[in-house]
């Protein structure tokens, strides 16, 4: 057997220049602090210091949707159906909710913090109580992706909105859809309640908003039957908008409605109160002449006020009243990565611009490159150069520039020469953040740029099918006396007979290597410019090439998904590559080996070995088309640009990596996903049922049950062992037998099998605990709730114990009633469970009493040091003084 080659692993070591993805929405708090996504990151701004305060980055997944509470909490939906809540100030999630299969669209906080609803693409509404951890129930009933929530506190009620055209009206008491309204054919995008949940609005494609009365039932809960609903909906009218883009959000601050289309306008609508709708109704009453009673229309109620008109087009926009001078703030975030904060003045208009756009390219990244000594990356889009650390992910300096299509570092890092769309080749200088030169070489677009090995010049080609060469010179600096700088000249060119779309360079200067529209590859002598072969074998157009440092090997990615591997000595095809599932945008070899990368429309980084032919490794992170690679001479680095507009950056690590040992692990993964996928059904439930619970199966569940087993059968073990010694105790008549050993598990922890059991149940998430116990088989189950039994007579950890004897009641019901071995456990649990619960009930209700009477005693006792709390210590006094008089009497 031959030896195993052995390559380095390479992983994510960096990303930046996003401000936010336009994947998600944002939240404009307060104190000048905005909560945006940034793919994987959730990122806090000071928008008005233009700086980054905070950071949170967990997994890979995209943001999807972002709440917050209080100004403390947030919580934040990725796109796998994660759900984390952080607190300002820490960098690491307290609570992890894993329900929906898909993305989280909307999350939506209570009044107090308590409780916490989501929405997802699966069509699906979770409940989850953030104190306890855990996921309370799943609301089923939309047919269509959920696109907006809204709670009515005082009510009990949730209203949803979703794409399948319908709003739901949940009752949280009975955990069920009372009331469905229609929206007609469109897809409903947003909802929001005002005038103290008593009207409903809802904004669709369509160009007007739809407006419900709504008015709570006058029934009380325990007299309420069933066909009582606890909401009744009255539609009023619709109300109508000045823009054809469908609705994307609505906001209720104040007296104001914000209604954010999906263009670049937000619409605002004044909410008229009791008083002036009075007045209103007053004067249309006395204008009518005719008998019919006059009712005021939504026209009368929502006044249309003003549209705002931004810049650019609006992924989401957060409103916010300040508490202090009551002005109102309005942040958007653009689709090119932009954050802007606007203040409203009296008239409605837009004031006080502040944004967070430094950081970032507005436009896509076309290319980018490493300096010669690996420490700076330079980036390049449409309108803008970019200098950055590598160290510390910051920007040195901004160059304005045209369209930029490619580019190259010119020799001393100081200058940038780059291809734009419109056949110029504009020389930057990155030191002093100026464009020194632009010249018109060619009538087409330049598609690629490519550097001399000798640094003495360099080679465009572009879409006006010339291969033009220059030379670097040195001209005089009108800017700055007697001195000179950095200067281009053409020297030749070369007629092709198509487009040119690459360009390579040998790293001997022997060969010129340019791909052509035609899905050839031209190569030349570079010295006489006479041709030398032709690689043809792409079915489209050849986007990168490149050779490697010794001039043995060329590689070339096509639009049709292969790369091929081609001999630079005659010319022959050594493999052809099924390399990515979309076009290949650029490869590039690592220097002085025949190993390269390639990335692809498929948002994929791949490592490959060009000897073997194999794939190496797959490094995943952007989430939209990536445009360039590029890596640096050590090979220790390797950066990525992508559509998403952000950058990324991947080391080299010391970590070897197997490639039978990645197979393997692909195959344990598809297993695990396969594991996944098969359904748990509980016994008497059904499939089609409106409540479910809230949880879903995955591997940490079915790891978390395999834990349990083992400890369940550590426990039989070690009972089994010391009932043994028992019985060999009685029957012998030497006292002196020796114990058995026990478990080195329970040696090194100190614990007897009981304590096990229960601290591998306490390291079970509160969220995964139900799903980890609906996988236990029912002979795990009878141990278990024998072990339930004692510990509850113990009174250790008695909520957790509650929990799971209820939960496995549930679910393993008709099994324990077929049963008469559980009889005496189910007796005992009965009457442990009810005495535990209560001793727990009457503690908490002694500490409550305890701090109410805590908090009067303050009340008593404090002075008011503001002017504010005098009130507050007048109505104390009052109250003792009454209650003095009380007492004489």
């Amino acid at each position: 057997m031959g030896l195993t080659k052995q390559y380095l692993r390479y992983a994510p070591f960096a990303s930046w220049g996003l401000v936010a993805s336009p994947n998600s929405n944002i939240v404009y708090l307060e104190n000048n602090l905005v909560i945006s996504p940034a793919l994987e990151k959730v990122i806090i701004w000071d928008i008005r210091k233009n700086e980054k305060v905070q950071e949170f980055v967990e997994g890979s997944e995209t943001v999807s949707s972002l709440a917050c509470f209080n100004n403390k909490v947030v919580a934040a939906g990725y796109s796998n159906g994660v759900i984390r809540i952080f607190k300002m100030g820490s960098n690491s999630s307290d609570v992890v909710f894993s329900g929906h299969s898909t993305a989280v669209t909307v999350l939506k906080f209570d009044d107090i913090g308590s409780r916490l609803y989501s929405g997802s693409l699966d069509t699906n509404i979770i409940v989850w109580d953030v104190i306890a951890q855990a996921g309370l129930y799943r609301l089923k009933g939309h047919k269509g992706p959920i696109t907006d929530l809204v709670l009515l506190p005082h009510a009990n009620v949730l209203v949803s909105s979703s794409k399948d055209t319908f709003i739901k009206l949940w009752d949280l008491h009975t955990q069920h859809a009372f009331e469905t309204l229609s929206n007609g054919r469109d897809e409903v995008w947003c909802v929001a309640m005002c005038c103290n949940e008593t009207r409903l609005i809802a904004g669709s494609k369509s160009s007007d908003l739809r407006v419900w009365s709504l008015k709570e039932s006058d029934v009380e809960l325990g007299k309420r039957k069933e066909a009582d609903k606890r909401i009744t909906c009255e539609l009023l009218g619709a109300l109508t908008r000045h823009s054809k883009e469908r609705a994307s959000s609505l906001q209720v601050v104040g007296k104001t409605l914000f209604c954010q289309n999906n263009g670049s306008t937000v619409e605002l609508f004044k909410i008229r109160d009791e008083k002036e709708k009075n007045k209103v109704l007053s004067r249309k009453r006395k204008k009518s002449t005719s008998s019919v009673l006059v009712n005021l229309s939504v026209e009368d109620e929502f006044v249309f006020t003003k549209s705002l008109k931004f810049p650019n087009k609006i992924r989401d926009c957060s409103v916010t009243e300040t508490t202090g001078n009551h002005r109102t703030k309005i942040c958007c975030l653009y689709n090119n990565n932009k954050i802007q904060s606007h203040t409203l003045s009296e008239d409605w208009s837009l004031s006080s611009p502040i944004s967070i756009q430094s950081p970032g390219h507005r436009t896509d990244i076309r290319t980018v490159m490493f300096t010669s000594d690996g420490s700076r990356v330079v980036s390049v889009s449409d309108g803008a150069a970019k200098l950055w650390s590598c160290k510390t992910q910051h920007c040195i300096s901004t160059v304005e520039c045209g369209a930029v299509l490619c580019g190259v570092i010119a020799p001393g890092d100081q200058y940038v020469i780059v291809g734009t769309k419109t056949g110029e080749v504009e020389l930057l200088d990155m030191v002093s953040g100026s464009l020194v030169s632009s010249e018109t070489a060619h009538e087409g677009a330049i598609w690629d740029i490519a550097m001399r090995p000798d640094y003495a010049g360099f080679v465009s080609g572009s879409a006006d099918k010339i291969i033009k060469f220059w030379e670097f010179s040195l001209v005089k600096d009108t800017h700055v006396a007697a001195s000179s700088r950095l200067g281009i000249e053409h020297v030749k060119s070369l007629q092709m007979t198509e487009d040119v779309v690459s360009l390579c360079y040998s790293p001997n200067n022997k060969f010129l290597a340019a791909a052509l529209l035609d899905s050839t590859v031209k190569i030349f002598f570079t010295d006489t410019l006479k041709f030398y072969i032709s690689l043809y074998g792409h079915k489209l157009p050849v986007t990168s090439i490149d050779i490697s440092s010794d001039n043995t090997l060329v590689i070339t990615a096509s639009a049709d998904k292969n790369i091929k591997i081609w001999g630079l000595d005659f010319g022959d095809c050594h493999r052809s590559l099924f390399a990515h599932d979309e076009s290949v945008m650029k490869v590039r070899f690592i220097p002085d080996t025949h190993m390269f990368f390639s990335v692809s429309r498929d948002t994929k980084l791949k490592y490959w070995d060009a000897d073997k032919f194999q794939h190496i490794q797959t490094l995943e992170g952007h989430n939209k088309e990536i445009w360039c690679v590029d890596v640096t001479r050590s090979g220790e680095f390797v950066v990525t640009s992508s559509h998403d507009k952000s950058i990324r950056l991947w080391e080299r690590t010391d970590e070897p990596l197997v490639l039978e040992d990645e197979q393997e692990t692909a195959r344990e993964l598809e297993y695990e996903k396969a594991l996944v996928s098969s359904k748990t059904t509980i016994a008497g439930e059904r499939d089609d049922a409106e409540v479910d619970s809230a949880g879903k199966k995955k591997i940490e569940n079915i790891k978390a049950a395999e834990r349990i087993m083992e400890a369940i059968e550590l426990y039989r073990e070690e009972t089994t062992k010391a009932y043994q010694y028992e019985e060999e105790l009685k029957a012998s008549k030497l006292k002196d037998i020796p114990k058995p050993e026990p478990n080195i598990i329970l040696l090194t922890l100190n614990q007897t099998p009981s304590e096990y059991v229960l601290s591998v149940l306490r390291k079970v998430r509160a969220s995964e605990l139900d799903e980890s116990l609906l996988v236990l088989p029912f002979h795990y189950v009878m141990d278990l709730l024998k072990l339930l039994d004692e510990w509850l007579t113990a009174r250790l950890s008695v909520e957790l114990c509650c929990k799971c004897v209820f939960y496995l009641l549930r679910v393993h019901h008709n099994q324990i009633v077929s049963n008469r071995v559980l009889t005496d456990v189910i007796k005992s649990l009965s009457c442990n469970t009810s005495q535990a619960i209560n001793e727990i009930r009457d503690t908490v209700g002694f500490n409550l009493a305890a701090l109410k009477f805590f908090k009067l005693d303050h009340e008593e006792t404090s002075q008011a040091f503001f002017a504010d709390h005098s009130d507050k210590i007048k109505s104390i006094k009052k109250k003792k003084r009454a209650i003095l008089k009380t007492v004489a009497t």
